[in-house]
């Protein structure tokens, strides 16, 4: 007699809180039959068993040959994983759905919104990081150096788990309690307002997160306008700097016309200043329209945007082609000239070539020192000492002089490359004074170069 079958069949009749006079009515036996069968003394037809397997959603083998608490709970695990992938891959295909019909302004609002959360979070899980780390530095500080760091390492690993896993469990449940659970809301007002053999369809009508008939969460609200103050303040400086540039196009957009006879090239010029300043002027409308809270014809923006970027792409290959007709040369001995300072000799006397220009030396019998700058003449050098140290740099009093030369060059067809840079120094000073000075360069490069050094191994550690 099979002893797991009478075992089975107490343990199901009791889970479902049947006596077996009440199991014997509804499989149309007696009490006794029922009482043979748990008892092992008799055992049921097979009509009785598969009425048994059909009643309480059992195998036959099952329900025969294994223990109906194991295999239960197998079911059980499956179950509830199944309910886990399930339940995750909707939470994805609603996320999906309601920013489908989210409105423009309600996706940019929930993607800022998200942005806060995260960097909230984050910030939260930096200083528990940064507090647990202290923590236990101060624990294991008893333990020996390598036992200690050893330590630490596991347990910032499972502290930085921990931080990552709640942070997106607090993440997944704000955004579920914030938007999900309200656009199951308005699906499900959306199906009952619909007659049961119509196919509903949100995207019909955008949703709206969230309207003033459902609660919100204060605290989210205040930390969104916050951070919608500082975004607006950003914004503000991006556009004077914007505005600014816009100053300097109309600018430039005047100064081109003086290049007119460069033909191809000033035509692809004026097109390329006049789409980025219409660029410019619609980045600028939005950033006002934002900050003031205007609504924008975003549609009609993005068109002249994307106008623009095509005329300026097409300014771009008319001066490429312009410049394909230009001689690019050099400049001439002409345009250089030379300018000279003198200085009393020090013991510890050096130069800062921080711009690493060519330095050469030239002996003359003299007790002081003569510098000997070399550039474009249309910049002039600024040269000072600061206790032991010379110091150098070019710069342009006539800013104009240099645009003037370039528009004439343009016009002739001619480009010409103007440097700033100092192309070279000639040191005149007698044979020991030399020696010193490179020796003092030398001492210097080695000094900078062991701070540096120095600076690199503190960083490392």
């Amino acid at each position: 007699m099979n002893n797991q079958f009478s075992e089975n069949l107490k343990k199901i009749r009791k889970e479902n809180n049947l006596s077996q006079e009440q199991l014997a009515d509804e499989l149309g036996v007696s009490r006794q039959a029922i009482s043979k069968w748990e008892s092992a003394q008799a055992y049921p037809e097979m009509d009785k068993i598969i009425a048994l397997c059909n009643k309480f959603d059992l195998n036959i083998d099952d329900l025969l040959n294994k223990d109906i608490k194991e295999v239960k709970g197998e079911e059980e695990s499956k179950k509830k994983l199944n309910n886990y992938i399930d339940d995750f891959l909707k939470y994805i295909s609603d996320s999906i759905n309601l920013f489908v019909n989210m409105t423009f302004k309600c996706k940019i609002k929930c993607i800022l919104e998200q942005i806060l959360v995260i960097f909230i979070l984050f910030i939260l899980s930096s200083i528990i990081l940064s507090l647990g780390n202290r923590l236990f530095s101060i624990v294991f500080s008893l333990f020996p150096v390598i036992v200690s760091r050893y330590l630490l390492d596991i347990i910032n690993s499972i502290l930085s788990i921990v931080c990552i896993i709640g942070s997106l469990v607090i993440w997944s449940q704000v955004f579920k309690t914030r938007y999900l659970n309200y656009y199951v809301e308005v699906k499900k007002e959306k199906t009952e307002e619909k007659d049961n053999n119509e196919k509903v369809n949100i995207n019909e009508n955008k949703i709206i997160i969230r309207d003033p008939n459902h609660s919100d969460y204060k605290f989210i609200n205040g930390l969104f306008k916050i951070f919608i103050i500082f975004v607006k303040i950003f914004l503000a400086w991006i556009a004077l700097s914007i505005a600014f540039g816009l100053v300097c196009l109309f600018i430039g957009l005047i100064i081109s016309f003086m290049l007119y006879k460069t033909g191809i090239f000033f035509i692809g010029l004026l097109l390329s200043i006049l789409s980025s300043a219409c660029m410019a002027i619609i980045i600028l409308l939005l950033i006002f329209n934002f900050i003031f809270n205007r609504k924008s014809n975003i549609k009609r923006m993005i068109i002249s945007f994307i106008g623009s970027l095509i005329v300026l792409g097409a300014g771009c290959g008319l001066i490429i082609s312009g410049t394909v007709n230009f001689d690019v040369v050099a400049p001439n001995d002409n345009m250089y000239k030379s300018v000279k300072y003198e200085y009393d000799m020090r013991d510890d006397f050096r130069i800062n070539n921080h711009y690493n220009t060519n330095i050469e030396y030239k002996e003359e019998e003299r007790d002081n020192i003569k510098v000997e700058y070399y550039l474009l003449k249309y910049f002039d050098v600024d040269s000072h000492m600061n206790d032991n140290t010379l110091y150098y740099y070019s710069y342009s009093d006539n800013p104009m002089k240099i645009v003037r030369e370039v528009i004439k060059n343009a016009n002739n067809k001619k480009l010409i490359p103007f440097d700033s840079n100092i192309q070279k120094i000639t040191v005149y000073a007698s044979s020991s004074n030399i020696e010193k000075i490179k020796n003092n360069i030398d001492q210097n490069n080695l000094e900078k170069d062991y701070e540096e050094n120095e600076e690199d191994i503190i960083n490392d550690n």
